[in-house]
């Protein structure tokens, strides 16, 4: 008999797309769902459509909380899913019809403790789809998987997003396959849910600290679901995020753990730990450079980002690739900020000057 399959979906004001997501659950070949519906405090019509489903459906359930953001809504399904197996979908976003069969299938396969499958991004503009996903079915150990796919998989962002994933509950569960804990410490230690201070990053963290968690890993090549671009400007990564550099930090603390657990190559390291470099320095020009701040804001900014212990052994560590982390390890390693400073306005100086206009232009 097929296993329980667990999809917890987050609901914020979502009456626009939610039709459309949640038939792309109920239609799934596969038949054997636990399907919940978690309304974030929205103040449209989201929970309502919610309930007019749960009424037609015995396999949906609905939840109503006082809105804590994605992270705290997706936590909340994780405490209350039955599931062997578990998925999480945003509300705007849609499944193909057989993605949960094609995954469940590749995992029972291979005795695979995660699927991970393609999405295409669509966009609400009309902008051609962007296909991500890998070329050929793929299964084996952590250890492979972090020496021969983890890198070109978080340069495609099939690392980036949670939703492109099907979990086993167990490694959910950590090393106590059960939910009875003597402690909220010990509960604490083998249970992961997402980190609710982090608003940006927290899929790609809760992806590397799962994968980190599993023995064995396979890959479908297929999309398996769409992942919904609203209007340009209208995402959290497009917008001002002052939490968006402190974010990068526990990520780097998750892929540093992911790289250490699956054994990589010296190669593979400075692979992950440049495009970690590159990471952190570009969220700290969407957060200072690209935003409001002044000049003076955004050089004390770096001057903190430059001082930080764990940045300044990624520095150390990493042998630079590309023109830009070249020059951004040599200036930071050497604590020039006010080069690296000078180099960053120049680098946003059409941007910022950009928004400073729409800015006076709302006034």
């Amino acid at each position: 008999m097929n296993e329980l399959i667990s999809i917890i979906v987050p609901v914020y004001n979502a009456e626009k797309y939610l039709d459309r997501g949640i038939q792309s659950i109920i239609n799934q070949s596969y038949r054997n769902l636990e399907i919940l519906l978690i309304d974030d405090g929205s103040t449209d019509s989201s929970f309502q459509i919610c309930q007019d489903y749960a009424g037609r459906d015995p396999r949906i359930q609905v939840f109503q909380k006082e809105n804590g953001g994605v992270s705290s809504a997706r936590n909340f399904g994780l405490s209350q899913m039955t599931g062997q197996w578990f998925m999480t979908m945003d509300a705007d976003d849609y499944m193909a019809e057989d993605a949960i069969l094609m995954l469940y299938e590749a995992v029972k396969q291979s005795q695979a403790d995660m699927a991970i499958g393609g999405f295409e991004m669509v966009y609400e503009d009309g902008s051609p789809r962007d296909r991500r996903a890998w070329k050929n079915a793929w299964s084996g150990t952590l250890k492979e998987f972090g020496n021969e796919l983890l890198v070109p998989f978080f340069d495609l962002q099939l690392i980036h997003n949670c939703n492109n994933k099907l979990y086993r509950a167990k490694s959910f569960w950590g090393r106590r396959a059960g939910w009875e804990f003597e402690s909220p410490a010990q509960q604490a230690a083998h249970i992961l849910f997402y980190d609710e201070m982090m608003w940006i990053n927290e899929d790609v963290w809760f992806s590397a600290r799962m994968i980190t968690r599993t023995k064995r890993i396979c890959v479908v090549p297929q999309v398996i679901f769409y992942y919904w671009q609203h209007q340009a400007g209208d995402s959290l990564i497009s917008r001002f995020n002052p939490n968006g550099v402190e974010t990068c930090f526990p990520l780097l603390k998750a892929i540093q753990g992911l790289l250490r657990r699956s054994h990589a190559s010296e190669d593979v390291q400075n692979q992950m730990n440049n495009r970690m470099v590159f990471h952190i320095c570009g969220f700290a020009g969407l957060a200072y450079y690209r935003s409001g701040y002044s000049r003076r804001q955004c050089y004390e900014e770096i001057k903190k980002l430059a001082a930080r212990p764990e940045f300044c052994r990624l520095l150390v560590s990493v042998k630079p690739e590309g023109l830009k982390n070249r020059l951004a390890v040599l200036v930071l390693r050497c604590r020039l900020i006010r080069i690296y400073h000078w180099m960053c306005l120049a680098l946003y100086g059409r941007q910022r000057r950009a928004y400073f206009k729409s800015q006076k232009g709302q006034r």
